[in-house]
């Protein structure tokens, strides 16, 4: 596995450095994570025509201002669906991949909506191996399966990270239960974990960190959050705030 430092010495912008002029997971908000020497974190949808898309909502209605599931669209047809703030279209994952150049650590989420697609992993992959900036690279998700496919399928290529919250909208108490005693790592057998930070401290992630197990927290926008991030992890996933 490659080296996770520069992901611990680097503040994460979360979806890019996005505000009133750069949209979430756009061209723009990454562009302006690379230019303040920000590490980026994005998400990364499969859509029907098997292509590769940045974007965190299944659905486009909070982002686009039009109903329509990114599954089930087309690159092209996405051209109809501009973002609300800027009005850049919603980036390909290849494109993102051009512009962040290795400048940058870069966070991949896998986005699995519904059951775990393993295409989804095999073409990251794929768009990965034209990306030679190893150490710059690490891919996370909340499906533990995703994780344990891409684990089993590309050893060591990568750092591999399990992201865990207690509060998972309309998943059933077993899959609560699973999360909330960190059991889904026994599943996963993550290099590091990423955390929502409106549930630290906790016993169980501060004993992973004296295992040596790296801990990201998110995702911080205000200072008290940004402190209880110091302090209870070994690097933040920021958005809206000044570091």
């Amino acid at each position: 596995m490659t080296k996770f430092t520069n992901f611990l010495k680097t503040p994460l912008a979360h979806r890019g450095l996005h505000n009133q002029q750069f949209a979430e997971n756009s061209l723009g908000a990454f562009q302006n994570a690379i230019n303040a020497g920000y590490g980026i974190e994005l998400d990364v949808h499969l859509i029907k025509d098997g292509s590769l898309v940045v974007v965190h909502d299944n659905n486009l209605k909070r982002v686009t201002g039009k109903d329509g599931l990114v599954e089930n669209l087309t690159h092209e047809e996405l051209k109809e669906y501009p973002l609300l703030i800027g009005g850049e279209l919603i980036p390909s994952f290849d494109n993102v991949l051009a512009i962040v150049n290795g400048k940058v650590p870069l966070l991949i989420e896998l986005k699995v909506e519904n059951d775990f697609n393993p295409k989804l992993v095999d073409l990251v992959m794929k768009s990965l191996e034209k990306y030679p900036f190893l150490e710059n690279t690490a891919i996370q998700s909340f499906n533990p399966y995703a994780i344990k496919y891409i684990r089993q399928q590309y050893p060591n290529r990568f750092p591999y990270g399990q992201l865990i919250s207690k509060d998972l909208p309309g998943q059933s108490k077993m899959v609560h239960f699973v999360f909330k005693t960190l059991l889904v790592n026994k599943i996963s057998h993550p290099d590091f974990v990423s955390y929502d930070i409106n549930f630290l401290p906790f016993w169980r992630i501060r004993h992973l960190r004296k295992k040596g197990m790296p801990i990201l927290s998110w995702t911080i926008n205000s200072e008290e959050k940004l402190q209880k991030g110091r302090k209870y992890s070994d690097n933040i996933i920021f958005e809206t705030i000044k570091l």
